[in-house]
């Protein structure tokens, strides 16, 4: 019987690209906001990712990260409240 390596099969995520992941996270930042609210908290939004998109807590941090790059959106510096910006509104 001959050996062979194990092979690695890679799941293809959604969130991966943390282009994908920001605008994953500016959708759930408008349904929270869509009512008038100025900001939502990074628990609720996180929480929403993770378990309801099915994202991991990696593709949050690259997600968060490349939307604050691109001015989509800040986090206070709490690091508690995330607040839309006008370029996160056309994104």
């Amino acid at each position: 019987m001959s050996e062979k390596p194990f092979q690695k099969f890679k799941e293809n995520r959604p969130y991966s690209n943390p282009e994908a992941a920001a605008r994953e996270l500016l959708r759930i930042y408008r349904a929270v906001l869509k009512d008038g609210g100025t900001h939502t908290y990074t628990g609720i939004t996180n929480r929403e990712f993770i378990y309801d998109a099915g994202g991991s807590v990696e593709e949050y941090a690259a997600g968060r990260d490349f939307g604050i790059a691109q001015k989509w959106f800040r986090i206070d510096e709490s690091g508690t409240r995330v607040f839309l910006l006008p370029d996160g509104e056309d994104a």
